[in-house]
């Protein structure tokens, strides 16, 4: 089943209506005569303190859920009984917000939490205002609260251990992160999980006086019978709206397919919620049956207060499954034949036929919502938000998807057969491209949406005949007048007939304007008299260390110290200066030392080594070398990005900048300690990062550069390769035949799981083809095994394969896969590869955005602009600035860039076949 992302916006949620929720507790503080409290609007929270503020660190503490509906009646009512108790709290400050806590988008874990109290102790006093405060909202709307135990059943109160004040460091993981102090003085994450799990260590359950469940675990999975009859095998998503699942039906043996709808969730100012859309989407599979379009609705039933609706498991898959997966094939390389796309386009102008001759508007076709059969055809499989044409309609969309007169449906609006047109050619601009009609905003608004997909499809059109032959006809669907759009005949017609004259093929982008426009943004945009940050950063990364490589000034500051190198002018070097300084003088605020070399210190210290090596300043070389000493190496994760691996690969670089063999010994150690964290699991040579090192609780075992076997091969091969330690070689050669075994070759390319547990085919530096292709083809080059060069080309093969609907990251897109490209060319010498990654770069100009004049590249998400290296900005520059002048790969040793250019050279060491 697909997930379909919905913006749902009601009337009244605007800032007027904020100001209301807000202007209720105000009122309440003045009845009692509190005029000594802070109440604190924030973008979300709204917090509401009595003098001194929330003084504890941590306790039991009470939730309150709500609906936009009951938002204000469940706040003031609270805020009586909060004030008579002189009791801190926070609340979602407008009703809109309320809306994103209920919503199939909210996080599990803290779905439902409308108002937080930080109750003064855990004893009587907790359980006399949790008491009245059930009392003061019985009755009311609110969802349950997944991370939480209810005060009562049904009851709108719920409570969690957890954080109050907590104590704020940097976590394993480099988010700053309130903690909890265990009862041996040790800190310990507060875990927010979908389930009630107190620590072990926690006071008893305040109301029920039970044991706390083990810390950070759900219950004993046993089988769940829903309805007597259909058994759950597998988990398909989860939501805080409700999973949907996999379940066999005992009394037929047939596969099933389940949908839960759990109370008050996806709730609305109109009081309807999940439940309704269920009851709706089972209402539209039985109008839809006889068409034999949609899948067989089988059963809709209540259990324990949630609804569930069990439909036909047909098999296929979604339609944004079935073009990635045949981008990926060899005769795809030109993008997907013009035969195939028009079949398949026709099945899709049929279903939408279909619908508008029963009177329905869809009002949400995306390629989630469409399944591929075994056999080529087309099914809906999500039918929430279909509605008669011209019925009044609350705002809902997929981004990307939807026309623009239904993203801006005023009070009022009514569906129309018009928006699925738009919808229609949004989803074959994807048939074509393999990627979302997903755009960063012009600022100012120079250009339309239509003129700038345009732009994209005219790119690919460079060599895909496919996408210049349909490229009138999608943009014709995509006319932001609904009059000026194709009829359904008309686009039938196109796809038979003779269409509309092809586009010609769009020369190769001039990538200068977006070289120059990411770098000026960068200038324009730092901010050297700030103190918490150098840039505006991406919504995680201010949860993130603000000197680190991913999502801090250093990973801004590394490529600076390249544009400066490469002379690009004093503003260069005064920015480069200028970031250098800013991180020596707010650095030593932390006091906590990470050792990885993106998440940790390791890369602050060897963005400054560059910096101080484009600047020809000694003393803040000297700041680097003291940086790089304190970094710790025994370290529980061993990976590049958070741990060991990126620690001695520093170290391994401070010794090649300074000489200084204390560096080399490090390096030594570094290599020494993960070459005794190895496991072999199944006869492959592994490097698992222990449970808690990163955000996922479970131990996490990668194939990839980030935070796998990749990383850690290449660590341990640039040891080997400066040391002439036999050991580390033969460790790196037995990580390099993990992979070459571990690699899915499909028409020539070569793809990897996530690890060894399986999962999607990844293309990406951190996880996939373009970060295990660096590691193979470094071995090569050292080794001389063709095995190796044949598999980082095959990667390379995947890489460029990916290049339409990748994302545009170092992490994880485009600019990390141009950057992986340039390597082979430069080590291999062929001109084909930089000429792929020219085509990487033209992708990314496709996606291109214009602020204040500048040419930009969007972030990770496509739809936004940051200076991250990591998923943004920077690290698309740094890409760019490789391409246009050389040089090597930011963040490796030279004893790996400068490994030479061609097979066969005489290693540092022998290369031994493996360890046992």
């Amino acid at each position: 089943m697909a997930h379909t992302t919905t913006a749902h916006t009601t009337t009244g949620t605007g800032e007027r209506a904020g100001t209301t929720l807000q202007d209720r507790v105000r009122s309440v503080l003045a009845a009692h005569r509190l005029d000594d409290w802070h109440l604190r609007p924030g973008a979300f929270w709204c917090s509401v303190t009595p003098p001194g503020g929330t003084t504890r660190v941590q306790g039991w503490k009470l939730h309150l859920s709500a609906t936009p509906l009951s938002a204000e009646a469940v706040l003031t009512r609270a805020a009586e009984v909060l004030a008579r108790h002189r009791c801190a709290y926070k609340f979602a400050a407008t009703p809109a917000r309320v809306a994103e806590l209920c919503s199939r988008a909210a996080d599990r874990a803290g779905g439902g939490k409308f108002l937080t109290v930080y109750p003064d102790d855990d004893g009587p006093r907790l359980r006399a205002l949790a008491a009245e405060l059930h009392d003061a909202t019985q009755g009311l709307a609110g969802p349950g609260i997944l991370s939480d135990r209810p005060y009562r059943p049904g009851s709108l109160v719920h409570y969690r251990y957890g954080a109050h004040r907590g104590v704020t460091v940097l976590a394993d993981d480099a988010t700053r992160t309130a903690m909890l102090r265990a009862p041996d003085g040790s800190l310990r994450r507060d875990r927010r999980t979908a389930w009630f799990a107190p620590p072990d260590w926690a006071p008893r359950d305040p109301f029920t006086f039970t044991e706390p469940t083990e810390p950070g675990t759900p219950a004993t999975p046993r089988p769940v019978l829903l309805d007597g009859r259909y058994v759950v095998e597998e988990v398909i998503r989860h939501a805080f709206t409700g999973g949907v699942y996999r379940a066999t039906d005992r009394h037929t043996g047939a596969s099933v397919v389940v949908k839960q709808g759990r109370p008050h969730t996806d709730a609305t100012l109109a009081g309807r919620d999940i439940r309704d859309a269920r009851r709706h989407e089972a209402a539209m599979l039985e109008e839809f049956a006889a068409g034999g379009l949609t899948p067989r609705p089988v059963a809709l039933f209540e259990q324990q207060g949630d609804l569930f609706l069990v439909l036909e498991d047909l098999p296929g898959v979604t339609l944004r499954r079935w073009v990635a997966d045949r981008l990926t094939t060899g005769d795809a390389d030109r993008g997907l034949p013009h035969d195939l796309v028009v079949r398949l386009a026709l099945r899709l102008v049929d279903l939408v036929a279909y619908a508008h001759g029963k009177g329905y508007v869809l009002r949400d076709l995306n390629p989630a919502n469409l399944l591929v059969t075994e056999d080529d055809e087309l099914r809906l499989i999500d039918l929430e938000l279909l509605v008669r044409h011209r019925e009044p309609i609350t705002r809902a969309h997929t981004p990307g998807y939807a026309a623009p007169e239904q993203r801006a449906a005023p009070p009022g609006a009514t569906a129309s057969f018009s928006s699925d047109l738009y919808s229609l050619g949004a989803t074959l601009f994807h048939l074509v491209t393999g990627a979302d009609p997903l755009l960063a905003p012009d600022e100012p608004p120079l250009r339309t949406d239509r003129q700038r997909l345009g732009e994209w499809l005219g790119h690919l059109g460079r060599d895909d005949p496919t996408a210049r032959r349909l490229t009138p006809l999608v943009l014709a669907l995509l006319r932001t007048d609904p009059a000026r759009r194709p009829a359904l005949v008309d686009v039938r017609r196109a796809l038979t007939g003779r269409a509309a004259r092809p586009t010609a093929p769009a020369p190769r982008p001039d990538l200068t304007p977006l070289t120059d426009g990411c770098l000026a943004h960068l200038l324009a945009t730092m901010d050297p008299g700030g103190t918490d940050r150098l840039w505006p950063p991406s919504p995680y990364g201010a949860t993130s260390d603000a000197f680190n490589v991913q999502h801090g000034a250093a990973g801004v500051l590394g490529v600076l110290a390249r544009a400066c190198r490469a002379g690009s002018g004093p503003a260069v070097r005064e920015a480069t200066a200028g970031a250098a300084a800013w991180i020596t003088r707010h650095v030593g605020r932390e006091p906590r030392v990470l050792p990885g070399l993106y998440f940790g210190r390791s890369g602050t210290a060897w963005a400054l080594l560059d910096a101080a090596e484009a600047l020809d300043d000694r003393a803040l070389a000297d700041v680097a070398a003291a940086l790089a000493r304190h970094v710790p190496l025994a370290w529980p994760n061993p990976d590049v990005c958070h741990g060991t691996a990126g620690a001695a690969l520093t170290q391994l670089r401070f010794w090649e900048a300074t000489g200084a063999g204390d560096f080399l010994d490090r390096a030594r150690a570094g290599a020494a300690a993960l070459a005794a964290a190895a496991t072999r699991r199944a006869g492959r040579l592994l490097w698992p990062v222990p449970p808690g090192c990163l955000s996922d609780p479970a131990e996490v075992v990668h194939y990839g550069f980030a935070h796998g076997t990749a990383g850690v091969g290449a660590c341990l091969l640039a040891v080997g390769l400066a040391t002439g330690d036999g050991d580390h070689l033969a460790h790196a050669d037995a990580a390099a035949r993990t992979l070459l075994a571990a690699a899915d070759v499909t028409d020539g390319a070569a793809y990897w799981p996530a690890g060894p547990s399986g999962g999607p085919r990844r293309t990406t530096w951190c996880g996939g083809s373009s970060g295990i292709g660096t590691f193979l083809l470094r071995m090569w080059s050292a080794s001389g095994d063709t095995a190796y060069l044949d598999a980082a080309v095959r990667a390379a093969v995947a890489v460029h394969r990916s290049r339409r609907h990748a994302g545009t990251a170092q992490c994880h897109g485009l600019a990390g896969d141009g950057e992986f490209l340039l390597d082979l060319a430069e080590v291999c010498g062929e001109e084909r590869y930089r000429d792929w990654a020219e085509d990487l770069a033209g992708c990314l100009h496709a996606r291109h955005t214009l602020r204040a004049g500048r040419v930009l590249a969007p972030d990770e998400t496509g739809t936004s602009v940051h200076a991250d290296y990591g998923t943004g900005l920077a690290g698309v520059l740094a890409f760019l600035l490789r391409l246009r002048d050389g040089g090597p790969r930011l963040w490796l040793p030279r004893t790996l860039t400068g490994a030479g250019t061609t097979a066969g050279r005489a290693p540092t060491a022998s290369l031994g076949k493996g360890v046992t």
